[in-house]
């Protein structure tokens, strides 16, 4: 499409950032994969990855923190939030280094 003058007509990036920043919290919220989002919502698969590649690349990683308690507590249970409402539970000592190892990876893998 072009303007009366015959130039592209131009974006306006404010209202494609807010546009891009709403898509993006509704993908957090939805459950669904990458692919499955935007063919819901008819948005280019790979732009879509590009969006989030550019989120992840400025979104600080969470730290983490070692706590030790200073009474052992036997029936302790440790959840972690991942994001998109998936938690991690950890119920016992045994399966503390599945869980580092699981994360790790989780921090590792690339966004799409």
């Amino acid at each position: 499409m072009k303007t009366s003058n015959g130039s592209p007509p131009r974006r306006n990036p404010r209202i494609q950032a807010v546009q891009r920043a709403q898509f993006l919290r509704a993908f957090d919220r939805s459950g669904l994969s990458a692919a499955a989002f935007a063919r819901q919502h008819d948005i280019n698969y790979t732009t879509f990855c590009g969006w989030r590649h550019r989120r992840a690349k400025t979104r600080p990683s969470p730290g983490f923190v070692e706590v030790e308690l200073a009474v052992p507590v036997a029936d302790a249970e440790l959840i972690v939030e991942l994001g998109a409402g998936a938690r991690l539970r950890i119920g016992s000592a045994t399966q503390m280094d599945l869980a580092a190892r699981l994360l790790h990876r989780l921090n590792t893998l690339a966004p799409c």
